[in-house]
């Protein structure tokens, strides 16, 4: 019997060190209220094909979002009315060395120009949220719903505006000093 127990305990054991646990939610704003909408860089609402919006997420602890993970593809926003908005469907994330399905993570929700670059990471003119924490559902709990992404209490639009550029600032910095040499 005691052999039993201890085979039982390490099997145990090694299922959580090497458990993976899962969440999912819905990478969508549709229905969001204006404050939650995403802009372009001439601050109208994003529509269309010409931006795209990406999900990424860190654990709870992770509050660096430039250690996060990209859950998924890309997503392009909708049009009309609809515009500032995006659907990116289901997404079910996997946490590796947790055990624990439908966990509380970090999420940050990243847009930019797809004429500017492929990626948000290599484009030039792109916009990010702010971090925020949300629970996803247990993907083996049939009788809940996965979370809409906008209804995060911390969930908020941004804009996506121009990074500027190395001499752009270097010339604002000589202007400003400048203006401080003829002051004296």
């Amino acid at each position: 019997m005691k052999k039993l127990l201890l085979t039982a305990a390490a099997a145990i054991i090694a299922l959580n060190m090497y458990g993976q646990g899962q969440g999912t939610l819905s990478f969508t704003s549709v229905g969001a209220t204006d404050p939650k909408k995403i802009k372009d860089e001439t601050g109208a609402f994003a529509s269309g094909t010409a931006y795209a919006v990406a999900l990424y997420w860190g654990d709870a602890t992770q509050t660096d979002p430039a250690q996060f993970t990209q859950a998924g593809g890309s997503a392009t926003f909708l049009t009309g009315a609809s515009a500032g908005t995006y659907f990116g469907g289901g997404r079910t994330i996997t946490t590796p060395g947790s055990a624990i399905n439908g966990p509380v993570l970090n999420f940050q929700v990243r847009g930019w120009k797809v004429s500017s670059g492929s990626s948000y990471d290599s484009a030039s003119i792109h916009g990010a949220g702010p971090v925020f924490q949300l629970k996803t559902k247990d993907p083996t709990d049939p009788l809940t719903t996965a979370p809409s992404l906008y209804q995060a209490p911390g969930y908020v639009g941004f804009q996506i505006v121009p990074e500027p550029s190395v001499i752009a600032l270097g010339v604002i910095g000589a202007g400003a000093l400048l203006m401080l040499r003829r002051r004296k």
